[in-house]
């Protein structure tokens, strides 16, 4: 069963899109483009969680779970996909010993 990701986010975050196109410039100009790929356009999110250093543990231990396993998460469209967590994205600054900021990116999956 696929988890789904239930924690608060800061919602002024940026969504990137990414078109996996290919492409065949010609020496009079033209330029042939094609879509690739059975999922050719995904996207990715950089998402900020404030939280007490309890919940950012839970918050923690779910983003390290989810590198390789997919989860679902309802994205600030409103629409309800799977994602994985971006190697390497998972970021922590203590504001202080109780209080934390944690920055991620969660990345489009297409299969649990």
């Amino acid at each position: 069963m696929t988890d789904t990701f239930n924690f608060s986010c800061t919602y002024s975050i940026p969504e990137t899109i990414a078109n996996n196109i290919r492409s065949a410039q010609f020496g009079d100009g033209y330029k042939q483009i094609a879509m690739s790929g059975i999922n050719p356009t995904s996207e990715s999110w950089d998402l900020n969680n404030n939280s007490f250093i309890e919940e950012a543990k839970r918050l923690r231990d779910f983003l390290i779970s989810h590198v390789a396993t997919s989860f679902w998460w309802v994205n600030p469209w409103g629409e309800k996909k799977l994602y994985r967590v971006k190697s390497d994205s998972i970021k922590t600054s203590f504001l202080n010993n109780q209080y934390i900021t944690t920055s991620f990116t969660f990345e489009q999956a297409f299969a649990p």
